[in-house]
């Protein structure tokens, strides 16, 4: 149920923020919005309404605030140019400031006042502005205002995550999302696993049906900030210990197991070694004393290292959809070469999929009977593309057997059902009402990429040309391209292009040679956090500025 005791210290949560985080006292002095005795006067306001003649001229003027706002917004977004961005930033502020003389004179406006389309602008102006400064003299009015009832409850929610951005870099709800380059960013969260537990008391949907709502209504992909953006100038022990108490305050309290100090334990990395022009290498006779190894850009002691050879385990994941009906030929010569190049002790398992995921075969170094079932492919349908990989990891990686390492061959167009919805609300009977989306979001998708150690080669099937204007757009397909250029390069996998079949000329083989020979490099961690936080990690050679090393993006600590 949505407590009372976190509505009520979301004031003193404020001044928590304030006195341990800003670097500048300088916003006490200036109070653009509210002074403190001024927020007083607007929240007696709430209990005891004050009488408003001008009821219809208020609340045009911020239905008008709001529609400018809305119109700037959308061109930033269409072209984000920085004298547009700072234009669109100075209209807010303005509009904000001049909303805070509205409550200055009339004090809280309620429904009966504003109606509901007028209430719902002002809270659009205080919701969607990067002017924390006035968010934060109006938060106590909202803290007030959601606690008599009279705004839902999500805006605080909302508001509570803003500010936490802008000082400990985390936030508590997931409300808060980035969009650059046409691509989501989640800002870092204050702990997953009760993160909807937390939603759900401030009537917010669970965070998947959240991302999966913005996934389909802007055709784009939402990817989790890992850590804040400014976490290397930040104080560790400071920022854990402000979140700790902000917490408590809250009254979202955690299992006292949740959080702990992260002992000492071993890292291992499987990393490859390519040319720059992506081609794999071998017999470099390269040492343990070549290779700079950095977790959160601190250099770490290396205290294992071998070069292997050892078999592996690789799953062929193949499109099948609609989509992909003309280069459906193409896809099956191209696991028979794959078949056909694998080494004696390689296992390979086959996955086909198109509105449903099916296994074509589990593991096994037949040859004979893989290439039996790959005569077998036909299948047709809608793109359910994040289903399928979250499916192999689930049931196919599963039965991986220890001391073989593990990788994906990715052949597809990258079009999930997810980016050819209509962003319009289709009618039943319509082609875009038929498609269903993954139910796996690409935040989730990506983080279980991030959490295991199978190497993404995905392989580009370019069916743009064919199908642009039927049901997609240039958009969905950028969008998909980038899918699977971020599941490769966050595994330490590669990403392909090919559009026939002469473009894989060459690809199998330096997969195949790329998964033959890693080298194993193990080390035991002497950066400081928390179990569940990221670390970045990045790898070089030294003195070969020719060489490109291929590993794990970073890993959660356990």
């Amino acid at each position: 149920m949505f407590g009372k005791k976190f509505v009520k210290n979301s004031f003193k949560l404020l001044f928590l923020l304030l006195a341990l985080n800003l670097a500048s006292s300088a916003i006490f002095g200036q109070n653009p919005c509210l002074t403190k005795a001024e927020a007083d006067k607007v929240i007696r306001t709430i209990k005891n309404p004050l009488k408003v003649k001008s009821k219809k001229k208020i609340r045009r003027e911020i239905l008008k605030m709001q529609e400018k706002q809305i119109e700037i917004n959308q061109k930033v977004a269409k072209e984000p140019k920085k004298d547009l961005i700072e234009k669109a930033r100075t209209q807010n502020r303005n509009y904000l400031i001049r909303l805070c003389g509205i409550f200055k004179e009339y004090g809280w406006l309620r429904k009966n006042t504003l109606k509901k389309e007028g209430l719902d602008a002002a809270l659009y102006l205080i919701r969607n502005s990067n002017e924390t400064d006035i968010q934060r003299e109006l938060f106590p009015v909202i803290v007030e205002a959601t606690q008599k009832g009279l705004i839902p409850k999500g805006n605080l929610a909302s508001l509570i995550d803003k500010i936490r951005i802008e000082t400990t870099g985390r936030q508590v709800f997931g409300t808060q999302i980035k969009i650059k380059n046409e691509i989501g960013y989640l800002y870092p969260l204050e702990n997953e696993s009760n993160l909807d537990k937390w939603r759900k008391m401030y009537d917010l949907p669970p965070i998947s049906e959240f991302i999966k709502l913005i996934e389909i209504r802007y055709r784009t992909i939402v990817v989790r900030m890992p850590q804040p953006p400014n976490l290397k100038t930040q104080n560790a022990s400071t920022l854990n210990a402000s979140q700790n108490e902000e917490n408590k305050l809250l009254g979202l309290t955690e299992d006292e197991d949740e959080i702990l100090n992260i002992e000492s334990s071993l890292v291992n990395l499987n990393v490859r070694v390519l040319t720059k022009d992506l081609i794999g290498t071998r017999n470099l006779d390269l040492k343990k004393e070549d290779f700079l190894v950095y977790e959160n850009s601190k250099k770490q002691e290396i205290s294992f290292f071998s070069t292997t050879d050892t078999p592996f385990d690789l799953v062929l994941l193949l499109d099948l959809s609609g989509s992909t009906i003309q280069k459906q030929q193409l896809i099956a010569d191209s696991a028979r070469r794959f078949i056909d190049l694998a080494r004696p002790n390689d296992r390979i398992a086959i996955v086909a999929f198109a509105d449903y995921v099916r296994i074509v075969s589990e593991f096994t170094s037949d040859k004979k009977e893989l290439f039996e079932k790959i005569q077998k492919l036909d299948d047709s349908g809608s793109s359910r593309i994040w289903d399928a990989l979250d499916f192999t990891y689930r049931k196919i990686l599963k039965s991986q057997r220890k001391g073989r390492r593990s990788a994906i061959v990715f052949m597809t167009d990258g079009l999930d059902n997810t980016l050819m919805q209509n962003p319009n609300r289709p009618v039943a009977g319509s082609f875009f009402f038929s498609l269903r989306p993954s139910k796996t979001t690409f935040t989730e998708l990506l983080e279980k990429v991030r959490k295991n150690d199978a190497n993404i080669f995905s392989i580009y099937l370019d069916t743009e040309y064919a199908y642009a204007g039927r049901f997609t757009n240039a958009k969905s397909f950028r969008q998909a391209r980038r899918t699977l250029k971020m599941l490769s390069e966050e595994s330490g996998g590669q990403y392909y292009k090919a559009s026939q079949i002469e473009n894989l000329s060459g690809i199998y083989e330096r997969i195949i040679n790329d998964l033959s020979e890693v080298y194993s490099i193990g080390y035991e961690p002497n950066t400081e956090g928390e179990k569940g936080t990221w670390r970045e990690l990045n790898i070089k050679i030294k003195d070969r500025p020719d060489l490109i090393v291929k590993s794990k993006k970073g890993y959660y600590a356990k």
